[in-house]
């Protein structure tokens, strides 16, 4: 009995063992076995603790009194070692999205409202994200005498910028060849998802963007 608890220990610790010409037990690898006197007592060091070495002790035992197919045991081992690794897989996995989360969280976005005409009475706003950073807006359009033409949402509008479509656009009717003075111009108003909790610098503020229209009002041009 003492002997095959012996032969699963050292099988299942990688150790191998060798006897020199006095009889006594020595060893090479990660372990280190000893033949500690006459009467078949074997001492085994493998770098582990005490509490360690008894559960180890514990288990071996068990695997000897029911009979246990030692085969069958270590296929086990092997399924609880992969199913461990996996959970830590994920773990970190977790780990790395909740330290990304936490980096956009704390980056202000980077952002480029523009005007476009896109037809005869129609005009884009358009929003193209530097940094596909989450972000709310508003936005008036108005004209030289600030009368409203565009925008004037009753609530922030909340954008998430996929790294695929970094633009994003509102189509507003707005015919460019009636308007006055041939100015229009885009206040754009925006903060981060996470202003409101951490006042960052950076991660608020408004664009403004004057633009020329050609007296055909099928363009437009930005005033520096």
């Amino acid at each position: 009995m003492r002997y095959s608890l012996v032969l699963i220990l050292l099988t299942s610790l990688r150790c191998w063992t060798q006897t020199t010409t006095t009889g006594e037990a020595r060893t090479g690898g990660p372990c280190s076995v000893a033949n500690t006197g006459s009467d078949n007592k074997i001492q085994i060091s493998c770098g582990i603790g005490k509490e360690q070495g008894q559960q180890m002790l514990a288990i071996l035992n068990k695997i000897l009194t029911d009979h246990l197919d030692t085969n069958a045991v270590m296929t086990k081992l092997d399924e609880i070692q992969s199913g461990v690794s996996s959970i830590k897989s994920e773990l970190d996995n977790n780990e790395k999205q909740k330290e990304e989360a936490e980096r956009k969280r704390r980056t202000a976005p980077i952002l480029f409202p523009s005007l476009v005409p896109i037809a005869a009475g129609k005009v884009n706003m358009c929003i193209k994200s530097g940094n596909q950073i989450p972000y709310e807006f508003d936005y008036f359009i108005t004209d030289s005498k600030h009368l409203i033409l565009g925008g004037f949402p009753m609530y922030p509008e909340r954008v998430f910028p996929p790294s695929d479509a970094p633009l994003y656009c509102i189509p507003k009717d707005i015919d460019l060849a009636s308007i006055p003075d041939h100015y229009i111009e885009l206040s754009f108003d925006f903060q981060s998802l996470s202003y409101d909790e951490l006042h960052l610098p950076g991660h608020a503020g408004r664009i403004t963007k004057k633009y020329r229209i050609s007296p055909d009002g099928k363009s437009i041009s930005l005033i520096p």
